[in-house]
Order: structure tokens, then C-alpha cells, then sequence
């Protein structure tokens, strides 16, 4: 279904859609400002499988009721912030990742509070990154 702007002077050649395509002559594009504050959707993650989907928004926390492996459901451009509270010490398998610091490795999961992770797809190469100092 096309929309149609009506104008009082209407004529052929002021009808526009939201469908097709669309010659552009003499246009000049520019970007939408961005004002106000940006609202992030927070998706609560559960169980000991579960998979990273930037989809269900873009900052997950997940509170570990056992060990638990994640799986990759990034597509190449998108991220999350991860937040993950085990007070027990348990183990994570992560899909396969580069770690841009800690050392090249996957973190230590703190034993109080939150251990945060920056998580990140460029082309087919997962990124994580530990974000603080994990204490």
C-alpha cells in the first residue's frame, strides 16, 4: 500500500509514495538529528542456554542459575552490552569470540554484583570486551 501526499496544488508531479523508487535531482539528504535521550530496550536472559540476540534489545543482563553457554545470534553491525550476576562461581561457555583486552581472554565473572560486557559483530568476527575492571 502507497501513501500519497495530498497538496492544495496537486499535480502529477507532487504525488509522493512511501513505495517504489524514486528519482532524486537536485536533493540534498541529510541525517536526522538525534535529541533527548535514547531508550535501550533490556532484555532479561534465563536458563543455561541461551542465545545473544541483539534483537531482544540492546542491554541483557542474565543472573546464572548454572553453568551456561551462550550462543552467537549477531548479525555483522550489531551490539549489546551484557550483565551478568553469578554469585556462585560458575562456568560460561562463550561462542566463539576475540577479546580486544583482559589480556586476550574471556573474564573472570565477578562473585557481588555485575560483571559487564561490551559484545560486538564486524563481518563474521564476534568481539567482547570487559567493561570496568571486573572487581
Amino acid at each position: 500500500m502507497a501513501l500519497t501526499k495530498i497538496t492544495a496544488d496537486m499535480t502529477d508531479a507532487t504525488v509522493s509514495t512511501v513505495a517504489g523508487t524514486q528519482t532524486l535531482t537536485n536533493k540534498t539528504l541529510t541525517s536526522p538529528a538525534i535529541t533527548g535521550t535514547v531508550l535501550e530496550d533490556v532484555y532479561a536472559l534465563s536458563g543455561t542456554s541461551a542465545s545473544l540476540e541483539p534483537d531482544n534489545g540492546s542491554v541483557q543482563t542474565h543472573t546464572l542459575s548454572g553453568n551456561t553457554t551462550y550462543s552467537d545470534g549477531f548479525s555483522a553491525g550489531e551490539a549489546i552490552t551484557l550483565m551478568i550476576d553469578d554469585g556462585t562461581a560458575h562456568t560460561i561457555t562463550w561462542p566463539t569470540m576475540t577479546w580486544v583486552n583482559n589480556g586476550a581472554s574471556a573474564p573472570t565473572l565477578a562473585t557481588t554484583g555485575y560483571t559487564v560486557i561490551a559484545i560486538w559483530k564486524v563481518s563474521t568476527t564476534l568481539y567482547g570486551a570487559l567493561v570496568g575492571d571486573s572487581s
